[in-house]
């Protein structure tokens, strides 16, 4: 596969993700209320709904919490992996690591 080919499928993908509300960048805006489970904006601090308080964490934070992810990209990774799938990053050896800067 050659570069292109690869930069092509990741865009494909990211576009796919965004259109189907999926994506890293939606989940960074995302909060879900734990009374009512409806999902309200990043920077609200009370749902719209119910109005019972939002957790601090956004749906990204609880995402990157759960998950080993490549401390490049971000992308999450199987516990087995050595190198990135998406920028080829070498990977810890052991636990879950976060991107640099992320928020937890």
């Amino acid at each position: 596969m050659t570069n292109y080919d690869l930069r092509t499928r990741k865009a494909l993908r990211q576009v796919t993700l965004l259109e189907y509300g999926c994506g890293p960048e939606t989940l960074r805006r995302r909060k879900i209320c734990p009374s009512c489970g409806k999902a309200n904006s990043a920077d609200r601090t009370d749902c719209t709904d119910c109005g019972a308080a939002l957790p601090e964490k956004t749906l990204y934070d609880f995402y990157l919490s759960r998950h080993r992810c490549c401390p490049g990209c971000g992308v999450a990774v199987t516990n087995v992996a050595r190198y990135c799938p998406e920028c080829g990053t070498r990977l810890p050896k052991a636990g879950v690591t976060r991107r640099k800067g992320a928020a937890v």
